[in-house]
């Protein structure tokens, strides 16, 4: 999907999809051969997400945070470091 297609999708501008790229709040898309972005539909929800930390009052920095532990539930356990025993 094109950013025009996800900012109506999501209520948001092209703007501020491009604000959250640049902040790295979003992963920065990957470009069709023409140059556009293309986005996937996980890119919806996570700005989907964005919009809802800020809607609470949430801070760029304190929503970084809650992606990144939301990323780190989201991975599959396999991937996740086992704890050492003693």
């Amino acid at each position: 999907m094109q950013i025009g297609t996800v900012a109506k999708k999501i209520g948001l501008s092209v703007d501020a999809i491009r604000f959250y790229e640049r902040n790295a709040l979003l992963p920065r898309a990957p470009r069709s051969e023409g140059g556009f972005r293309q986005y996937q539909e996980s890119d919806i929800v996570t700005l989907g997400f964005i919009r809802r930390a800020q809607g609470l009052g949430c801070t760029l920095g304190e929503v970084r945070e809650l992606l990144a532990l939301r990323q780190s539930r989201l991975q599959p356990k396999s991937q996740l470091k086992p704890e050492s025993r003693k």
